[in-house]
């Protein structure tokens, strides 16, 4: 491990891989239902945040902060292919007008944001409450980098990603959890429960 990664036990990086790949299976799950296709999930990925990278595979994307038990970002980045894919199958034509395609993005976005806060707050038996879905019609990459930048948010130590696809290649989107970590450490800690104090040190 590197950079802003040695900052985190490893215990608490393997604890957010699980939540996330619970997360990435039930936006999965959504994801398959709503365009009635089987969506495989990848292997879930952990990186610091300095090794995020634009590929350029990822145009469009919904940014959703968490709040509760787990606080954070989640963001559903999707291929242009299934930006228009989506928008066909839910808008029921080819080339709406840009106002019904952006709604019809941000709630297929959102539906799968709650999916993944349902089903982490599942998890932890905790409550999570996704705000409202920033929807990002192009170069949605940049906006991720720029969202979990130090500045932006410090506690953004690392992200983790997870891609869902279908066997036909006309739907892929990548999950990514950007959980804040400082928190998440302290509530582990918090369940350890208090540390003993320091004896007091005798006078000589």
């Amino acid at each position: 491990m590197s950079g802003s990664l040695d900052a985190i036990p490893e215990a608490e990086i393997d604890r957010l891989r699980e939540l996330a790949h619970i997360g990435a299976s039930w936006a999965a799950g959504a994801f398959a239902r709503l365009v009635e296709q089987t969506i495989l999930t990848r292997v879930p990925m952990v990186y610091g945040r300095e090794r995020f990278r634009r590929r350029g595979d990822w145009e469009t994307g919904v940014l959703c902060d968490l709040s509760g038990d787990l606080t954070g970002m989640v963001a559903i980045l999707m291929s242009a292919r299934t930006r228009e894919s989506v928008i066909r199958l839910l808008c029921g034509e080819e080339g709406p007008p840009r106002e019904i395609a952006a709604s019809a993005l941000t709630e297929f976005g959102n539906i799968l944001v709650s999916q993944t806060a349902s089903a982490v707050a599942d998890t932890l038996g905790g409550r999570i409450v996704p705000g409202l879905p920033e929807l990002v019609f192009s170069d949605a990459e940049t906006a991720l980098q720029v969202s979990m930048s130090p500045r932006r948010c410090p506690d953004a130590l690392l992200y983790i990603e997870s891609e869902l696809f279908d066997r036909g290649g006309d739907f892929r989107a990548l999950h990514v959890m950007v959980p804040r970590v400082v928190k998440a450490v302290s509530r582990a800690e918090s369940q350890e429960g208090p540390r003993p104090a320091a004896a007091p040190r005798r006078r000589s």
